[in-house]
């Protein structure tokens, strides 16, 4: 029944359905408890019981983390994360297209900020490590200096591991338009003693990911692959935003088998239009460590987990 509620509101306007989601969530009325599945990976040398988890997007302030992670996932992605409060973009600032299995998005980044945040940070962390959840902070600044802070603050909390988030619109617009600084990023944060990764944009020009890549592979830096592709739409209040889901999936495993012939031998998450199980496994073998669902989850809440792993194990079965 609360399946068919959750397919029900994605056709009523998105705001609404983002709100609605959220509160179910959090409410409890959402709370699919799974056991996952057991198909252990290692990380950086921590070991996660399924390389299946939420990309970053969907819980940006960390209050929905425990019923999530409930669903049995190896992981979860909490932000991004921003120094000062914000409250994002005006509406209108997403636009589904359920036939497409995709949305375009322009939130602005919103966040209640990293006070907020690291404040809450021992209670999340106490009720994720109970369900053997690997747990990764995503940051978004706006200078080298909000992220050094921030990383600094975030030492001796024991989180898994951190993401920079340099392919949302944040420095100067854009921290890809200045390599120059971007570098300087890249080597300033590789002080940082915990596992970092590195979230590449879609639509960029291919020496910029060889380049990006080169920096993180010498740092011991991961990469996520990929954020959203940047696309004009009319129906977002700012005109444009980014386009997520099914349609994107192409782009993201060509991404990802490019920088293993490359020679990236670090970790690399996987995220961008997974919807069914054997495209979970099709990134794996493509050379991804672990998977990442974010629009899939906006459509179908906790319970596309329980779907996406039973997928993912009659794809291994079939294999045999």
């Amino acid at each position: 029944m609360l399946t068919q509620v959750l397919k029900l509101i994605n056709y009523l306007p998105p705001e609404f359905t983002y709100k609605t989601s959220h509160a179910l969530i959090r409410s409890g009325i959402v709370n699919y408890h799974s056991r996952g599945i057991e198909m252990p990976i290692e990380v950086n040398g921590k070991l996660l019981k399924n390389p299946l988890g939420l990309g970053a997007g969907i819980d940006k302030d960390g209050f929905l983390a425990s019923r999530i992670t409930s669903a049995g996932i190896g992981f979860i992605t909490i932000g991004s994360i921003t120094l000062k409060p914000r409250l994002g973009n005006p509406k209108p600032r997403i636009v589904k297209y359920p036939g497409l299995k995709a949305m375009v998005n322009a939130m602005g980044l919103p966040s209640r900020g990293f006070v907020d945040f690291v404040s809450r940070l021992p209670s999340i962390l106490n009720r994720l490590r109970r369900l053997r959840t690997y747990v990764i902070i995503s940051l978004a600044g706006f200078s080298i200096g909000e992220f050094m802070y921030m990383l600094n603050k975030l030492r001796g909390y024991g989180v898994d591991a951190v993401e920079l988030n340099i392919s949302s619109p944040t420095y100067r617009g854009s921290w890809i338009s200045d390599r120059e600084y971007l570098g300087e990023l890249l080597r300033g944060v590789e002080a940082f003693p915990g596992t970092l990764f590195v979230k590449l944009p879609l639509g960029v020009d291919i020496e910029f990911y060889r380049w990006v890549m080169n920096m993180a592979g010498k740092r011991g830096f991961g990469l996520t692959i990929a954020n959203t592709l940047p696309t004009k739409e009319p129906g977002i209040s700012v005109g444009y935003g980014g386009l997520s889901g099914y349609p994107i999936y192409p782009i993201v495993k060509s991404l990802i088998i490019k920088v293993r012939r490359w020679g990236f031998g670090n970790p690399v998450i996987g995220l961008g239009g997974v919807f069914h199980g054997w495209q979970v496994i099709d990134l794996m073998r493509s050379g991804a460590n672990m998977v990442g669902v974010v629009t899939a989850f906006a459509y179908e809440g906790p319970f596309v987990f329980n779907r996406l792993f039973k997928e993912v194990l009659m794809s291994l079965s079939e294999r045999l």
